[in-house]
C-alpha cells in the first residue's frame, strides 16, 4: 500500500470510529437499552462511516478546496445529514414493518411523516455541524497543537529536542514580479497544499508558514530519516504535478531545504491568540543551512548532527560542501549535501 493510500485508509477509519460513537451515543439517548438495538446503531454508524469517509478522501477533499468554509460546511452538513437520515429511513421501515405488521412502504412513509424523521435529521444535521467547525479548528491550529494547548502542556516553557526543516521556494522574487499579486498567492497556495500531503506521510508538524517558506519540525525520537525522506516526497509529487503547474501558471515551482535539529525551548504564548512556539539557535542554524542552498549548489543541506541519524544505505547519496560559523561558538558547523542516488 503506498503511503498516500495508506493515509487515506487511517484518515476514513478515524471518521469511521466518530461515526461509531455518535450512533451508540444517539442510541442511549433515544432508543432502547438493548444490546440488539446498540449493535443495530452500531453496524449502521460504521457503515455510514465508511461511506462519509470515502466522500472526504475521495471526491469531497480535492473539488470543494477553494470552496469557502461555510458554504463547504453547509453543503457538507446537509450532503450527510441526509445521508444519515436516508439510510435510517431505510433500515428503521423494516423494523416498524415487523413490529406493526404493515407493508414496508406504509412503514416508510410512517417514518418520514412522523416526528422520528425530523428528529433524527436535526440531530445529525446540528452534530455534524459541531464536528465540521471542531475539524477546522483543529485543521487551523493543528491536530497536535489543539491537543497541547488543550491539555495545557505548554503553558511553561520546557526544553526539548525537535528537528527542523526550512522549506524555501527558489527564485520567489521573479516569480512574483512575473505572475500578478491574487495569482502568485494561488501558486504558494497550491505549493502549500500539495507538499502537505509529503509532511504527513513522513510524521511532520506544519509549525510556521512564513511568506513563500514553511517550517516542519519533528520530534527526534523515532525520527530515522523522516525529514530527508520528506524533501524528497516533496520533489516527487511537484514533479508529478509538473504539466498542471505549467498549464496553471507557466512555472513549476523549485525549492531548497536546510535541516537541523537539537535542543529548543518550546512554550505557548499570546493573549488574544494563543500559539505554541520554540524558542533557541536550532532554528536560527537550520534557517542559516538554508540560506548557503544557492551559494553551495544543493537543494538539500543538513547538519553533521542529522547525517548522523539518516539510515543512507543506498537510496541516498551524502557529500560534504562546506561549514558555517555559528554565533559564539569556536567550532565550525560541517554542512552535507544530500541527493537521492536514483530518480523516483
Amino acid at each position: 500500500m503506498t503511503p498516500e493510500r495508506k493515509l487515506k485508509v487511517q484518515n476514513i477509519l478515524i471518521i469511521i470510529m466518530v461515526g461509531l460513537c455518535f450512533g451508540l451515543i444517539y442510541n442511549y439517548l433515544f432508543y432502547p437499552h438493548s444490546l440488539t438495538e446498540f449493535l443495530e446503531a452500531g453496524s449502521i454508524s460504521i457503515i455510514l462511516g465508511f461511506f462519509v469517509g470515502v466522500l472526504e478522501e475521495f471526491i469531497l477533499r480535492d473539488v470543494f478546496r477553494n470552496k469557502p468554509f461555510l458554504l463547504l460546511s453547509a453543503i457538507r452538513a446537509l450532503l450527510y445529514s441526509l445521508l444519515v437520515s436516508v439510510t435510517l429511513s431505510l433500515v428503521l421501515s423494516i423494523e416498524i414493518s415487523i413490529v406493526e405488521e404493515v407493508s414496508y412502504t406504509e412503514a416508510l412513509f410512517q417514518y418520514l411523516l412522523g416526528p422520528l424523521f425530523q428528529r433524527d435529521f436535526i440531530f445529525s444535521f446540528v452534530f455534524i455541524i459541531f464536528m465540521l467547525f471542531s475539524l477546522q479548528v483543529i485543521l487551523i491550529v493543528g491536530k497536535s497543537n489543539f491537543i497541547r494547548l488543550m491539555a495545557g502542556l505548554y503553558h511553561q516553557p520546557r526544553e526539548i529536542s525537535r528537528i527542523f526543516m526550512f522549506v524555501d521556494l527558489k527564485n520567489s522574487t521573479s516569480i512574483a514580479e512575473s505572475l500578478s499579486n491574487m495569482v502568485f498567492s494561488s501558486f504558494i497556495r497550491d505549493f502549500y497544499y500539495d507538499i502537505s500531503d509529503a509532511i504527513i506521510m513522513f510524521k511532520g508538524e506544519i509549525y510556521q508558514y512564513v511568506g513563500d517558506e514553511i517550517v516542519v519540525v519533528w520530534r527526534v525520537k523515532n525520527h530515522r530519516s523522516n525529514s530527508v525522506k520528506c524533501f524528497f516526497k516533496m520533489q516527487e509529487i511537484i514533479d508529478g504535478k509538473r504539466d498542471k503547474y505549467k498549464s496553471m501558471y507557466g512555472i513549476v515551482p523549485e525549492f531548497k531545504a536546510g535541516i537541523h535539529g537539537g535542543k529548543v525551548v518550546v512554550t505557548a504564548v499570546g493573549k488574544q491568540k494563543r500559539e505554541i512556539v520554540y524558542h533557541g539557535d536550532v532554528l536560527n542554524t537550520a534557517s542559516r543551512i538554508e540560506g548557503k542552498c544557492n551559494e553551495l549548489n544543493q537543494d538539500l543541506l543538513t547538519s553533521e548532527d542529522i547525517i548522523k541519524m539518516v539510515d543512507v544505505g543506498s537510496e541516498f547519496i551524502v557529500e560534504k560542501k562546506g561549514e558555517i560559523e555559528l554565533r559564539g561558538k569556536a567550532d565550525k558547523l560541517n554542512l552535507f549535501g544530500i541527493r537521492r542516488a536514483n530518480k523516483y
